[in-house]
């Protein structure tokens, strides 16, 4: 099944799904009522991850160093992506792993935004932003990650072909997995998130959980 790829794996075999008596796939309530039904036994993707965290990781801590920026003192702390050998990037202020809940962006890094600096509404929150609003309440983490084929939708996002860089569900799950890693190996585990809301499946897998959403700007009105 494709729930793997929520722990930072490539997808592996097909996804199968169960449909509800209206035709829509069913949820979770649904799946449980099924299973008792047939005598099955049912698992979340929360016990999948958990269980693949308890094997086997995608991640390498490579480096922690402490590195000054425009914006004060951070610790950066450099990984390696074990599947496909890119880099990622956490800047952590302050102690994050004290079990408070901790302001946290996690950031695909977009040349656009974070390089060139261009100001436009389909680019999002650039990690400059996420820097200064971290950097005023003096706590918090950015994760960056380095995303593969990012030539290609810079230039498709220039042209005006997408709105923003294209995005698949095996690339979010994907995603979402790497940075959860990140997270829980810096300490982690409750989430203010810098963005607007989302859904996020899995993370209790990694034993984080969101309690907000919030504005980079907050701490400048």
């Amino acid at each position: 099944c494709d729930l793997a790829t929520m722990a930072g794996l490539e997808p592996a075999g097909v996804i199968v799904e169960v449909m509800d008596d209206d035709g829509t796939m069913a949820r979770r309530p649904a799946l449980e009522a099924f299973a008792r039904k047939h005598g099955l036994k049912i698992g979340t993707i929360a016990d999948l991850i958990r269980y693949r965290l308890q094997t086997e990781n995608t991640i390498e801590r490579l480096r922690d160093v402490v590195v000054d920026t425009e914006f004060g003192t951070f610790n950066l702390v450099v990984y390696r992506d074990l599947v496909q050998k890119a880099l990622h990037f956490a800047l952590v202020r302050g102690d994050v792993a004290d079990g408070q809940p901790v302001l946290t962006r996690v950031h695909v890094r977009n040349t656009l935004s974070d390089v060139l600096h261009l100001r436009r509404d389909d680019l999002g929150l650039s990690v400059t932003a996420a820097l200064r609003r971290i950097a005023d309440e003096d706590r918090g983490v950015v994760v960056v990650l380095s995303e593969a084929g990012e030539a290609e939708a810079l230039l498709d996002c220039l042209a005006g072909t997408t709105a923003k860089p294209a995005n698949d569900p095996a690339s979010e799950w994907r995603r979402h997995g790497l940075g959860a890693q990140i997270l829980a190996d810096l300490g982690v585990r409750h989430l203010r998130v810098l963005g607007t809301p989302r859904k996020l499946v899995g993370l209790a897998g990694f034993d984080l959980d969101v309690v907000g959403y919030e504005d980079a700007g907050a701490a400048s009105r």
